[in-house]
């Protein structure tokens, strides 16, 4: 058995870690409100393909409506890619506990000026710090930092998270060289509804800061204090708001820039622009890589066969479940293309 990636001496003995904590993941993902686990149905869109994941408990009839008939290889193969098996140890997977719950404490805290969490920065560092390295060591979230990134945030969570909430030390993380350059600001829609589109997305063009969209919230942070992408990268119109937002910091109480669901909504709307963009690009790409194998002439497809294919691939007779996907874009592919062979 592997070690615990967190600690590097236990064995990495548990199974279903939460890279996302449970708390957050079910307000993105989970269907008609439901709160407990296994009720999730999500969809990750990547450059190329769309995949998705199902819990255990959700309806016959929602799977029949989203996937049409599901094979025993479909339930088989149906893994949620946030939810891992032998990545921490026991001891570790309790650690990070800890801090969630402490943390979920402060959802239901709202305003819509800016307001104090309920928690301190100790808390929220190693909070949003564990997410964001766990997403990242997890390399399904497009969160990819830096190897010494990844071992700095390592280091400082394996010191820092505790076996008791009451035993956190903040005295010697208030103290603590590296967690001292640490800083973050953080955004949260303050009037969401529940069947709102939520968001898991880590920007992929903001280095300084990190940038992560999850559910309600805009995180950005940093780990040498400095946001200059704010000022420069497009942050889905975010970005008056970020730079208005306190900067949180060890020796202090966590704040939260509140913005009204006027502005959720047009984020979200670009959010799903761009989505849109990276995928047709991807998919633009694979087919032009399918007709060079193929032997076709030049380096690019015809565009009456990418767009027959394309149209094939998005038919509304298809069940959403089953667009997009990397099977049915090579099949959709090999179909299309075998009317044009000579």
């Amino acid at each position: 058995m592997t070690k615990c990636k967190l600690c590097n001496i236990n064995d990495a003995n548990k199974k279903g870690s939460h890279i996302v904590p449970h708390f957050l993941l079910k307000r993105i993902e989970n269907i008609e409100g439901r709160t407990e686990r296994d009720y999730e149905l999500g969809f990750t869109i990547e450059k190329y393909k769309v995949s998705s994941h199902f819990g255990r408990s959700v309806q016959p009839e929602k799977l029949d409506d989203i996937y049409g008939e599901l094979s025993d290889e479909d339930i088989e193969k149906n893994q949620h890619p946030l939810v891992v098996d032998n990545i921490f140890c026991s001891e570790c997977e309790m650690r990070f506990s800890i801090v969630e719950n402490e943390y979920s404490k402060t959802i239901n805290n709202t305003g819509t000026e800016e307001y104090e969490s309920g928690t301190d920065c100790a808390v929220g560092i190693l909070f949003w710090g564990s997410i964001l390295w766990r997403m990242s060591i997890n390399g399904k979230s497009g969160v990819k930092l830096k190897s010494e990134e990844n071992e700095l945030l390592r280091g400082i969570l394996n010191q820092f998270l505790p076996h008791d909430i009451e035993k956190l030390d903040r005295k010697a993380m208030n103290e603590n060289k590296l967690i001292k350059l640490i800083s973050y600001k953080l955004l949260r829609c303050s009037d969401c509804k529940k069947d709102d589109l939520k968001w898991l997305l880590f920007h992929p063009e903001f280095n300084t800061p990190l940038c992560l969209f999850i559910d309600e919230f805009i995180l950005a942070f940093d780990l040498n204090g400095k946001f200059d992408d704010i000022e420069t990268v497009d942050c889905f119109g975010a970005n008056e708001l970020l730079i208005k937002a306190t900067t949180n910091k060890i020796d202090a109480q966590e704040k939260i820039e509140p913005y009204d669901s006027s502005v959720f909504k047009s984020i979200t709307k670009k959010l799903s622009e761009k989505a849109k963009e990276e995928f047709a690009s991807g998919i633009d790409e694979t087919l032009n890589c399918i007709h060079v194998a193929a032997g076709g002439e030049g380096d690019i497809m015809p565009a009456e066969i990418s767009e027959e294919i394309i149209s094939e691939l998005s038919s509304e007779e298809k069940k959403l479940g089953r667009k997009y996907t990397q099977n049915e874009l090579v099949n959709v592919s090999i179909r299309v293309m075998k009317k044009y062979a000579p």
